[in-house]
């Protein structure tokens, strides 16, 4: 059986790159072997450097186990990109039925991408779904300065957004493309807005965001790998007959670009009520 973890607070260390870091004590328990932080979201890219740390701070009586056991793991979430961008997706659990086992989830999330030029555009975004760096895409290719714009469906069949160029002229400044990895019904709910900077006004900032909720779904359905019901974004993993997770909101963590060999998804893991 496992253990909650005792302390003063979280546990705070730097990285191998010198970024301070924070353990939660909620992903610290106590097993046979002492001391586990193995369910926390950055634990894989620090795995050298935390059991000593734990182990240290268990010898200097800063770390002990309490009496209360401690709640497992109900699910573990993962993005369905890799990279950075899925480190803004929150997952909200509500509504926990332990009765019929059911909850209400609702996924969200919203990418922001300031400073952009019709130059930048494209390294920003992507320019196809293999290359996209979040929910949409760059599709037209020699981007120009847009006027301000906001959609919250795509249209036509490819679940695109016609954002207009900049006054006087009356074209298409450029096209996204939302990225569909989760069935088109999704897809055409990403809301887009492009909206002009005021200093320089050469510049403007892009925002992706999509959000949707699932009342009285089961741990069945809801981690089912067939048809998952938040494909568009992210999988649930957990054991259908497990215990329900308890309610509240977690944000992925851990999502890094391909720099950090090889890039890794965003994860989060929610313990059980």
């Amino acid at each position: 059986m496992a253990y909650t973890a005792l302390a003063t607070g979280p546990v705070s260390f730097l990285d191998a790159n010198s970024n301070q870091q924070e353990i939660p004590l909620s992903a610290i328990v106590f097993g046979p072997n002492g001391p586990d932080a193995s369910s926390w979201s950055n634990y894989a890219a620090n795995s050298a450097l935390i059991p000593q740390l734990l182990q240290q701070l268990v010898a200097q009586g800063l770390l002990t186990p309490g009496t209360q056991s401690a709640p497992s793991a109900a699910l573990t979430i993962t993005a369905n990109e890799a990279g950075t961008t899925g480190n803004v997706i929150q997952v909200t659990i509500s509504n926990v039925d332990t009765i019929h086992n059911t909850m209400t989830v609702t996924v969200s999330a919203t990418e922001v991408y300031p400073g952009l030029t019709p130059a930048t555009l494209g390294a920003a975004l992507g320019t196809s779904v293999a290359t996209a760096n979040g929910l949409v895409y760059l599709q037209s290719p020699d981007p120009q300065a847009p006027a301000n714009y906001t959609q919250n469906t795509s249209t036509g069949p490819d679940y695109t957004y016609a954002v207009p160029e900049a006054p006087p002229a009356t074209g298409t400044a450029f096209t996204l493309a939302a990225v569909d990895l989760g069935g088109t019904a999704d897809a055409a709910n990403i809301s887009v807005n492009v909206a002009l900077d005021p200093a320089p006004a050469t510049t403007f900032t892009l925002t992706a965001s999509w959000t949707k909720t699932v009342n009285n779904i089961s741990l069945t359905t809801l981690t089912d790998v067939a048809n998952p019901p938040f494909g568009l974004l992210v999988t649930f993993a957990g054991s259908a007959g497990g215990a329900l997770p308890a309610p509240g909101t977690v944000t992925l963590q851990g999502g890094a670009t391909a720099s950090s060999t090889p890039a890794a998804p965003a994860t989060a893991t929610i313990l059980s009520s």
